[in-house]
């Protein structure tokens, strides 16, 4: 999910290591880089009988992809996440926008990644939420495709906030400082866990605790720090199913009420 080509050789040295690892617990797999970047094509690939591991955000886990996949962990954002792998997006404004608070966005028009984000739209319906129950408290939202779309959009003016994701973001400033250049945080989103790496039901022979472990191993190895440091990545933390269930039906419900979809 963060593979930007700035990040590209440190993504394939991790791929790389996860695949030797699971094939060390007699799993079939080779690395593969998806190029797909759509919803309904991303969708298709995570549930692909080909695709045996993969990350995705939180929210199309829950409404379209439990089905067919089990979450085995998130990764522990440097500077970023708690130590369960956790974090608040970061809620922010474009440009010389004089506004220093959620309740300052009154009348104004948000960009969204798209409708399927956890961290795009649902984390700031949610933030919104915390200031005004009125549906019309700001104007109806653009979508950016993406989180550099959105934050582009702020950079040219055609939208006023948004939330980014803060892994995202934070790779942003490092590799693309221009889509960051005068943005403003002016507040968080909700405590969310972080987005999940999951495995095909059909196609994992080894139990979740086997993958869940050769995983960790492969991403928090030592040999590895220079590769994770470079994307942000602290560590890899295991998480499951019932994490991602529990917590983000709630908060979609309280997002509809402000950016509904």
């Amino acid at each position: 999910m963060y593979d930007f080509p700035e990040v590209h050789s440190a993504t394939l040295r991790l791929v790389g290591s996860v695949a030797e690892a699971l094939r060390g617990i007699g799993e079939e797999v080779e690395p593969h880089i998806p190029q797909n970047t759509v919803h309904a094509g991303l969708v298709a690939h995570w549930t692909a009988d080909s695709t045996y591991l993969s990350q995705s955000c939180g929210l199309p886990f829950v409404e379209e992809l439990h089905p067919y996949v089990d979450v085995i962990g998130t990764f522990k954002w440097a500077g970023i996440s708690d130590e369960r792998g956790w974090y608040r997006t970061v809620i922010v404004t474009r440009p010389g926008l004089d506004a220093k608070s959620l309740a300052e966005l009154e009348g104004l028009t948000p960009v969204v990644s798209n409708v399927y984000s956890l961290s795009g739209w649902c984390s700031l319906g949610c933030a919104l939420a915390r200031v005004s129950q009125d549906p019309a408290f700001v104007k109806p939202y653009i979508l950016g495709g993406g989180h550099a779309g959105s934050l582009q959009a702020l950079q040219e003016g055609r939208a006023d906030f948004a939330s980014i994701d803060p892994g995202t973001f934070q790779l942003l400033a490092r590799h693309r400082p221009a889509l960051t250049r005068g943005i403003t945080v002016i507040d968080d989103g909700p405590l969310v866990p972080a987005t999940p790496l999951h495995v095909s039901k059909k196609r994992s022979v080894a139990s979740l605790d086997q993958i869940r472990d050769a995983v960790a191993d492969a991403l928090n190895a030592s040999s590895n720090e220079t590769a994770r440091r470079e994307i942000g990545i602290e560590s890899f933390v295991g998480i499951d199913n019932g994490v991602y269930r529990e917590e983000i039906p709630t908060l979609v419900n309280t997002a509809l009420r402000l950016l509904p979809r």
